[in-house]
């Protein structure tokens, strides 16, 4: 993982516009960036993909909440154009909400909840909370 700053973040997301998925991935660009606590920005390891803030409000990219959601992700919404629209446009703007806002407990507190409660229903759905590899 490396550091890259906000504009070399920027110029990479406009060049995999231009890509199609395969090459894509295969210039290690897969899904862009993670954002870091500091507002830097660090690649992320090839075949995962972000959950900005949810990593941002819980912590971690590899806890029990977030592996739900990454599974909501991968198994419901990229099956669908709309959940696949939904998840270009998160990816889009969440890495700059979280640089702005990330460290503001008037952002994740709130956030939290919600995704608090959205994680419990996915369970009751019986989306697992064990360790994800995606």
């Amino acid at each position: 993982m490396f550091d890259h700053d906000e504009d070399d973040f920027w110029d990479d997301m406009l060049i995999m516009e231009m890509m199609d998925e395969d090459e894509a991935y295969e210039e290690g660009y897969e899904d862009g960036y993670e954002a870091g606590s500091s507002g830097s920005y660090h690649r992320r390891p090839q075949n995962s993909g972000g959950c900005y803030v949810a990593t941002c409000v819980y912590g971690s990219y590899d806890c029990p909440e977030v592996w739900t959601l990454r599974r909501f992700r991968d198994n419901y919404l990229k099956r669908s154009y709309w959940g696949r629209l939904f998840i270009k446009a998160y990816y889009a703007v969440s890495p700059k909400v979280v640089s702005v806002f990330g460290s503001s407990t008037w952002f994740r507190l709130p956030i939290k909840t919600i995704l608090s409660a959205f994680v419990c229903y996915l369970k009751r759905r019986g989306y697992s909370d064990n360790p994800y590899k995606d």
